[in-house]
């Protein structure tokens, strides 16, 4: 590539704009073409709440940095980031902690009316579409950062060539221009300090496992957001969200290696900042597998959470994933897959959950069939009796 420096294509944009979307494309595309790609959705290695001093920001900057690390170990090439942005100041945050990183900074617009289609399309948080328009317009008041691509009626995948060549034929050549103010500086911040006594503690960890497109993420995101809203700082990571990278057939297969490296460089910040509770999704993995992430979490008090649900739900669920429902994750497989495909999928999804049930797999067995999102988690509150201080009455009579 013709520097030391290795490129990182940072996407930014309003809620909705198609962030990750397009930059899982770009990485699709560079991965498909053989180039040792990497993704990292910021959202994904934030999810730490009530926010620690020092903001989303500085807690995502830290993270990218280690898991940075990480992915160079395997051979990275380049890395696509998504994330929202909008000051060079917040921008040095992680430029200074990535001196090795060249940044190329692009920012995703799209016209109001469908940028609401779009927000709405996604069946997440509909509240939130009028606060999404109004920081897409105040970022068009800004002029930051200097590239811009439009998206208005364009395909996902039309997108993802527009914005590698505005930047230049990214990776391969610098951009055609670069961010204004982005001078490197290393950050010396020294990292917060636990409190004695909460570093002597156990910390729990439970893991949500269970077969494909049982609700493992929306379970167990469900059960972060009770948590945190009760004041309690709380952590959450998608183990399948943290490991994206292109690996060559001699490579760690299922990207194990990968994923228990930078699983434990994100629990090592958000203890530091004072989380008390880690929550996990995991995939269908064996107690054993699931062990063998917590063995590199020191202090952890291991709970597996293992959901259950029949073939027929199983098939339900797969098929709502593939017309795009459900939580919006980058790289979704089953999203846009015909009948068949997916009939396929659910098949093996049953399979799995019946070694699953064979193997007396977990801790905890919880069946979801017939049942909400909200009453999944209000029975995991109370079985596992999470977060000292909730009302677990409450939560009991939803079950």
């Amino acid at each position: 590539m013709g520097t030391d420096l290795l490129p990182l294509l940072w996407l930014s944009g309003p809620s909705g704009v198609g962030k990750s979307s397009v930059g899982w494309e770009i990485f699709a595309q560079l991965s498909r073409s053989g180039v040792k790609a990497a993704f990292v959705d910021s959202d994904q290695i934030s999810l730490c709440y009530p926010a620690p001093e020092g903001g989303t920001h500085r807690i995502r900057a830290h993270n990218l940095a280690a898991l940075w690390a990480n992915l160079q170990r395997e051979g990275m090439q380049c890395l696509v980031l998504a994330g929202f942005v909008d000051t060079p100041e917040e921008v040095r945050e992680y430029t200074g902690l990535l001196p090795d990183a060249m940044f190329s900074l692009c920012r995703l617009r799209v016209a109001s009316a469908e940028l609401r289609e779009r927000f709405l399309a996604r069946g997440w948080r509909p509240d939130l579409v009028e606060e999404a328009v109004a920081e897409a317009e105040a970022l068009d008041r800004g002029r930051f950062p200097d590239v811009c691509v439009d998206t208005d009626g364009l395909a996902v995948s039309e997108v993802a060539q527009l914005v590698r060549e505005r930047m230049g034929g990214w990776p391969w050549a610098r951009p055609a221009a670069t961010p204004r103010g982005l001078v490197d500086r290393q950050d010396d911040t020294p990292p917060p300090q636990v409190d004695a006594v909460l570093a002597s503690a156990k910390v729990p960890l439970l893991w949500f496992s269970g077969a494909t497109a049982v609700g493992k993420s929306t379970i167990g995101y469900e059960v972060f957001r009770h948590i945190y809203r009760a004041g309690v700082r709380v952590a959450y990571v998608d183990v399948k969200q943290i490991a994206a990278l292109r690996l060559s057939a001699d490579d760690d297969a299922d990207r194990y290696r990968l994923k228990t490296r930078n699983l434990a460089a994100l629990w090592a910040r958000y203890r530091a900042v004072g989380a008390e509770y880690l929550i996990v999704s995991g995939e269908p993995d064996s107690d054993e597998t699931v062990r063998g992430y917590a063995d590199l979490l020191p202090d952890m008090a291991l709970t597996v959470c293992r959901l259950h649900a029949s073939p027929a739900t199983l098939l339900g669920r797969v098929a709502q994933r593939g017309r795009g429902g459900g939580p919006a994750l980058p790289g979704d497989q089953m999203k846009g897959l015909d009948q068949s495909a997916l009939r396929r999928v659910a098949e093996q999804a049953a399979r799995e959950a019946e070694a699953l049930d064979r193997a007396g797999a977990g801790d905890l067995r919880i069946d979801t069939d017939g049942r909400s999102v909200q009453q999944v988690a209000a029975e995991v509150m109370v079985r596992l009796e999470l977060a000292p201080g909730l009302d677990r009455q409450s939560y009991r009579n939803s079950m």
